[in-house]
């Protein structure tokens, strides 16, 4: 973690959650959550792909046609995660934070 300067307060890094159809944009998060490290973000991550399988199949989407791209405050991509690797339990296509 880093820390505010002259405060000596903790600043959790900021990650924004964008889903996104591949390929194309579908909606970017513009405000994003503060959270203690990636793999808390990777873990949020595939919670909410597990939650919006059964929004996207209401609306005649196939979830399998999806990902959610994580960036950093920097709009660097910390990782991608396919909407299949959530719930079809592809251990392969999870981020390898996981694993480590």
């Amino acid at each position: 973690m880093s820390e505010t300067p002259g405060n000596g307060r903790n600043i959790l890094p900021r990650f924004f959650f964008h889903v996104r159809k591949f390929r194309q944009e579908l909606s970017r998060d513009e405000f994003g959550f503060d959270l203690p490290d990636v793999e808390t973000a990777c873990l949020m991550t595939i919670s909410v792909a597990r939650d919006l399988r059964v929004v996207f199949a209401a609306g005649g989407r196939n979830p399998h046609d999806y990902a959610i791209e994580v960036r950093n405050a920097a709009d660097e991509l910390v990782f991608q995660l396919p909407f299949s690797a959530a719930f079809d339990h592809q251990e392969s296509q999870l981020p390898a934070i996981l694993w480590q």
